[in-house]
């Protein structure tokens, strides 16, 4: 592997700087065993800075990573001070690799997150997915594990609707289905929690969140703070599940 100069790099707002940042570092490089081009960019604007690792060709990917680049300028320093165990010590550093390889949506692990690129290019309105896989990295809990795993993914979900952005199709659900249930995760538990914190305890999320952060998280926590078990609260949910969403 061998590095170069790509021609590539430097055209339009995507290196030259744009909505306050600019692009600090740009190279390419030159993967000899398929010959592809995987471009890399650096940003750094208030202290947070963001590499982007694009290895795909289709220059239908360039405005898709602007609003990527946009959207973690916006977001991500608002998820740390929300949502981060320590907000002065989380990292402020994240590397967004779009990988043509990789035939699932996105994922994050340990700073990075990666996105599918066939994914992205087939579903350009989907942005917010990156909000949701931001969450995870303010998240950081301990553990990721079959007991908990919907919370984790309720979470995102649920800050993912409420930071955006709301482009395309995706929503909460409208409807709670006969195999929903608390713990399904993603959108499902999202408009759980949702419902919780306008009807129970708006600051269920964070208390849970925290919870989860120290290793101390129970379900008996959710009696605790809403003055119901979790079983009661999921069926008075099913029973009138209204909430105020925007959209």
């Amino acid at each position: 592997m061998k590095k170069i100069v790509s021609s590539l790099i430097c055209t339009g707002l995507l290196v030259c700087g744009f909505g306050g940042f600019a692009s600090v570092h740009a190279e390419g490089v030159t993967n000899e065993l398929n010959n592809s081009i995987q471009t890399t960019n650096e940003y750094e604007k208030r202290g947070y800075s963001l590499q982007v690792i694009n290895g795909e060709t289709d220059p239908a990917m360039e405005p898709i990573i602007n609003e990527f680049v946009n959207l973690y300028f916006k977001v991500y320093p608002k998820l740390i001070k929300k949502y981060a165990y320590n907000r002065k010590e989380a990292s402020r550093e994240v590397i967004l690799e779009f990988d043509p390889e990789y035939d699932g949506v996105a994922y994050a692990d340990n700073g990075k997150i990666v996105v599918s690129t066939d994914w992205i290019l087939t579903n350009p309105d989907d942005v917010a997915l990156f909000t949701h896989e931001l969450t995870h990295l303010a998240q950081a809990y301990p553990t990721y594990d079959d007991e908990t795993w919907w919370i984790t993914e309720g979470i995102a979900d649920y800050t993912r609707y409420i930071y955006g952005p709301h482009n395309g199709s995706w929503r909460l659900p409208e409807e709670v289905e006969d195999a929903d249930n608390y713990d399904s995760g993603y959108r499902v538990t999202a408009r759980f929690f949702l419902w919780i914190t306008q009807h129970k305890n708006h600051f269920a999320v964070d208390i849970v969140n925290r919870k989860m952060q120290n290793g101390t998280f129970d379900l008996q926590l959710f009696e605790e703070i809403t003055g119901k078990s979790i079983e009661d609260l999921w069926e008075e949910y099913v029973q009138n599940p209204n909430v105020r969403t925007h959209y």
